[in-house]
């Protein structure tokens, strides 16, 4: 079965469960490392990792262009999966040469003595995993991707708490990352279901033609969403790296749906269009719901922001409450602009995509940098919500310009930010009269805001309503 006939909103609620798996098991091994680390060494882990999401690209944007092939009716996709895999040993190799030769620079960059080591171990691992799991997103089981990275954090978390524990620091961390994604990556090569075959140079120049863009467009992608990280490690400390990192710790349940639908889309309209079928409506749903779980996040994240911080993380994190606040408000953008780059990619122009993220790359570095010197550290965070907002306009106006019958603010989001903000207003109201005397109390707060936004959708949205009715109805629940 081709992920065009699959059930789609099946998939994306069984991927979204599993996002919310995922985010439950890092989150609590997030919260005791980072209590142990402090935000100096958790910081320098990030650092190590935004360098490896860097280099990682080569591969990864490789592996997109084949998932792109993949949903091809007419292209082979043994050769496809074999290309790939060429691809990852040959950057491997080069990862650790490159790394050795600037051994001093990166030791100094992440306050780490022999980080190159770490950047090599980790690379090798995360290149692995990450391109397999790539390849499995045009399957018709792309749901099962984020069980998957459940079952990997499992591992990675329980590694690297025992690592850790033991006194092994950052290094721990390094370990406990990489023999998760060494395990769990044959698992999903398995999963494919594509018999590797060596690949021609026709097919080669196939993948070669969207790879061309799908790198440099990954590339400016993961410098993009890691440029705060970095920015702050260059302008201020690894602590306040630290800060950062575990208020976009708090923000990542607002991806939980937007993720899965976006990394199943692509392949869904590509496939589509290769049979001349129409994908509009798909489009269309996935624009209406991406945002569900973001905005209220947004909403909460207003209303509880420090007492959340600090119930979790304790006061030494307490700094990060002001960054909470932009993230959640970017994350809510960025989850309508990953529908419109899913869809943009899925009609084969990822030259347009490139385009759009290379100039809002160069927006967030040079507002960030502006910024960070005008009102400090958190002017970074607001570099990046403006740049997401040009990424969106421009995205939304291709996209418009390909498909003029899709709306960007359909009922069904209207109806969420409605009910958001009456969730908000719920939520800061009794702060205010509780005073929040204990952890108990805010994690009480969290659960009855929740509850208030689900049901006043249930209760106003007949689009909601008939959505839910239809996925339990396919999943032959109803």
């Amino acid at each position: 079965m081709a992920i065009g006939d699959t059930k789609f909103g099946v998939q994306v609620s069984i991927g979204a469960i599993g996002q919310a798996v995922t985010y439950a098991v890092a989150f609590v091994g997030s919260i005791v490392l980072a209590r142990v680390l402090g935000p100096d060494r958790f910081g320098s882990f990030y650092l190590l990792l935004a360098l490896v999401a860097f280099l990682d690209n080569l591969v990864t944007g490789w592996a997109t262009a084949c998932r792109k092939r993949l949903t091809e009716t007419d292209f082979p996709s043994g050769e496809s999966l074999g290309s790939l895999l060429v691809a990852i040993a040959l950057t491997s190799f080069l990862a650790v040469i490159l790394a050795s030769i600037a051994a001093p620079e990166i030791a100094s960059f992440t306050s780490v003595s022999d980080a190159w080591i770490l950047v090599s171990v980790l690379f090798v691992g995360m290149v692995l995993y990450h391109a397999s799991n790539e390849v499995l997103k045009s399957t018709r089981r792309f749901g099962a991707s984020p069980w998957l990275t459940a079952g990997r954090d499992v591992i990675r978390v329980g590694g690297q708490m025992a690592l850790v524990l033991s006194g092994y620091g950052v290094a721990g961390m390094v370990g406990g990352m990489t023999v998760a994604n060494v395990v769990v990556a044959p698992v999903v090569l398995y999963l494919i279901g594509i018999r590797p075959r060596i690949p021609t140079v026709a097919s080669i120049r196939s993948v070669w033609s969207y790879a061309r863009f799908s790198i440099p467009a990954g590339i400016v992608g993961t410098a993009q969403s890691r440029m705060d990280r970095l920015l702050l490690g260059l302008l201020a400390s690894t602590t306040v790296v630290g800060n950062y990192e575990v208020a976009l710790k708090l923000t990542l349940p607002a991806m939980f749906i937007a993720g899965v639908a976006q990394s199943g889309l692509m392949g869904r309209i590509s496939n589509l269009e290769s049979r001349d079928r129409s994908f509009a409506p798909d489009i269309q749903r996935n624009i209406g719901y991406a945002s569900l779980v973001a905005i209220p996040l947004f909403f909460g994240a207003l209303s509880l922001s420090e007492p959340l911080i600090v119930t979790v993380y304790s006061n030494q994190f307490a700094a990060a409450a002001p960054y909470l606040v932009g993230l959640a408000l970017f994350r809510v953008i960025e989850t309508q602009t990953s529908i419109l780059e899913a869809t943009i990619n899925g009609l084969d122009r990822p030259d347009v995509n490139l385009r759009i993220s290379g100039g809002t790359f160069v927006l967030n570095i040079v507002a960030g940098v502006g910024l960070f010197v005008a009102i400090g550290p958190i002017g970074v965070v607001v570099a990046t919500v403006l740049s997401e907002c040009v990424s969106y306009a421009t995205r939304a106006f291709v996209v418009r310009s390909t498909v003029p019958s899709v709306k960007f603010v359909p009922r069904p989001l209207l109806d969420q930010f409605v009910c958001g903000l009456l969730m908000g207003l719920v939520v800061f109201g009794l702060r205010l009269t509780l005073r929040l005397p204990s952890w108990e109390y805010v994690i009480a707060l969290v659960g009855l805001g929740a509850l208030v936004y689900f049901a006043a959708l249930l209760a106003i949205s007949t689009e909601f309503r008939a959505t839910v009715s239809a996925v339990l109805d396919d999943a032959g629940i109803a």
